[in-house]
């Protein structure tokens, strides 16, 4: 509490304030208590090779989950697991062998190698080993094929203050299924202009059902959440964080002038 006191001390000394999200500017409100001289500049995405991916039809596509994050521990890869084994026990089991989850991400160190091995244990407890695959430290033109080959992306990281990988994930051209928290429900997998870019969930429950209905839906119900999630990641552009950036220096400039 007297670090959070000192912090906010000093954070409302700024003149301006640039926050990354709305998760992140509700958390500033609340500790500098400064709204009016605090504004949300998204981050620049570096999208552009995404966008390369062409949008068409995943009906020739295999039935796939792409899961891309390093393996830390607040990505919680044991959700998106457990969740997908709940997805396969509702199916029949003629079906199963049809579907896929893939974890690709990078290890920084022995920790995190032992924490892929944990999880490997896991899938063959829950017996859907053959149906999970493990990909480390890959390099981004694999990324690119990953994602380019599945139908769903899959995050599960709670309160994540901006989020990404989600909107690559999206650029991708996949149907995005992210953590109902931070700055992927509050700012990126949201409604352009009235209509649904992706999906929401928090529990093994909310995942497992949100993966049955996206793969109950036609291809082109699909296509039409997919084509317009690309279209809502303009507002994550360069060009649109150099406008808010500019338009937030231009805001100090008059206050060191007056």
């Amino acid at each position: 509490r007297l670090f959070a006191y000192l912090y906010g001390m000093a954070g409302k000394r700024s003149n301006v304030i640039m926050v990354n999200s709305t998760w992140t500017f509700n958390h500033i409100i609340s500790l500098w208590c400064v709204p009016g001289r605090t504004s949300i500049v998204y981050p620049p995405c570096n999208i552009s090779e995404f966008m390369k991916i062409p949008v068409i039809s995943d009906e020739n596509k295999q039935k796939q989950i792409v899961s891309l994050g390093q393996f830390r521990p607040e990505k919680d890869h044991q959700l998106q697991i457990k969740s997908f084994h709940k997805f396969l026990m509702g199916l029949d089991v003629t079906e199963r062998a049809d579907y896929k989850l893939v974890l690709a991400g990078s290890c920084r160190h022995e920790d995190d190698q032992e924490r892929v091995h944990t999880l490997k244990r896991l899938t063959e407890e829950l017996g859907i080993q053959s149906n999970v695959e493990f990909h480390l430290n890959i390099s981004f033109s694999e990324l690119k094929q990953m994602l380019a080959e599945s139908v769903v992306s899959l995050h599960t990281m709670w309160n994540e203050h901006f989020g990404i990988c989600v909107v690559e994930a999206m650029a991708a051209g996949t149907i995005m299924l992210a953590h109902n928290s931070g700055g992927p429900k509050l700012d990126i997998v949201v409604n352009h202009d009235g209509r649904s870019t992706g999906f929401l969930a928090s529990d093994i429950d909310s995942y497992s059902s949100a993966m049955k209905e996206i793969f109950n839906m036609s291809p082109s119900q699909r296509l039409e959440i997919r084509l317009n999630a690309r279209e809502s990641l303009a507002r994550f552009s360069d060009e649109e964080f150099e406008i808010s950036f500019l338009s937030c220096c231009g805001n100090l400039l008059k206050n060191i002038t007056r």
